[in-house]
């Protein structure tokens, strides 16, 4: 719905409105390098991959991510059945129109109706857990896009909806600030720097639960000292990174024990396990029971 921009197209995204775009398929093959609007994008079921600029992502269900304008970036998804993607992309300007009209006093925006935006509008690129309000937003675009009554369709206020989602959004990026006060540093913009290197390093271990990350690598991604890295992790999410990310290749083994098809030595292999006898041990530990009686235990 919309204008839907494609940087491969030869046109400028300067002069499109706000638009949305749903993907329906069950395999997706990595994209060619695309230039991006500012735009939200989530996966309605299944899982996807993004690499935004230098650094990888993977959504579900539960979390979106967000792509600055101008961002460089590719996607993927496979899965057994249908996958449903999801984006939203703003018109330039649109988002600092906004956030203007949200923090402007009255008497200005009066006196000065047509004034235009100063105020730039940047998201930190990283997935966002899912929240009720966004996820409300997006079924609605759903159901307008299958809506086969193209009169009821123009009649909708489509901007209202981009507005309010915009609105959400804007406010989620406010509350962070909540998370990056956690940080020790005495500076803000020395813990909103440090808060995005880490979120980079957190996705990092998010898209990679098929093998183990030594803390080099992953401090590497995040352009830290390994030191560094493990304290800062610890005081942001107070765990650290090794546990972080043992416990989601335990997240992801769970789910390939779902499928019937996957033996206990496949689910080892494929979360990065270096024997079965250390992944039974650790998931009995983590959920109280062994992957062989998992699928039955109740979960």
């Amino acid at each position: 719905m919309g204008n839907v921009y494609c940087s491969h197209s030869g046109d400028t995204m300067a002069k499109l409105d706000n638009g949305a775009m749903m993907i329906r398929s069950d395999e997706l093959e990595e994209t060619a390098d695309h230039i991006s609007r500012l735009t939200i994008r989530l996966s309605l079921n299944g899982q996807q991959y993004y690499r935004v600029g230098s650094h990888d992502h993977v959504i579900n269900p539960n979390s979106y991510v967000v792509i600055n304008q101008g961002q460089h970036y590719r996607t993927a998804f496979n899965g057994t059945k249908d996958q449903e993607m999801i984006l939203v992309a703003f018109k330039p300007s649109f988002a600092s129109d906004v956030l203007q009209s949200l923090v402007t006093n009255e008497d200005k925006l009066l006196d000065d109706p047509f004034k235009p935006a100063d105020q730039p509008v940047a998201f930190f690129e990283k997935s966002y857990e899912m929240d009720t309000e966004i996820q409300t937003i997006f079924f609605k675009l759903r159901s307008l896009m299958e809506e086969e009554n193209l009169t009821w369709k123009k009649e909708f206020d489509l901007q209202a909806l981009y507005a309010s989602l915009l609105i959400r959004l804007l406010g989620v990026h406010k509350n962070l600030k909540q998370d990056i006060d956690k940080l020790k540093s005495a500076k803000l913009s020395t813990r909103t720097e440090l808060f995005r290197r880490l979120t980079i390093a957190k996705d990092y271990m998010d898209a990679h639960t098929e093998k183990r990350i030594s803390i080099d690598e992953v401090s590497n991604v995040a352009f830290l000292s390994p030191h560094h890295f493990k304290r800062a992790f610890k005081e942001l999410f107070n765990t650290t990174p090794h546990q972080y990310h043992v416990e989601k290749r335990l997240e992801f083994s769970r789910q390939l024990l779902n499928e019937k098809s996957n033996r206990i030595e496949d689910v080892c292999r494929k979360t990065g396990f270096e024997n079965s006898s250390s992944f039974i041990r650790l998931f009995r530990e983590h959920y109280g029971c062994t992957p062989r009686a998992y699928p039955t235990s109740g979960f």
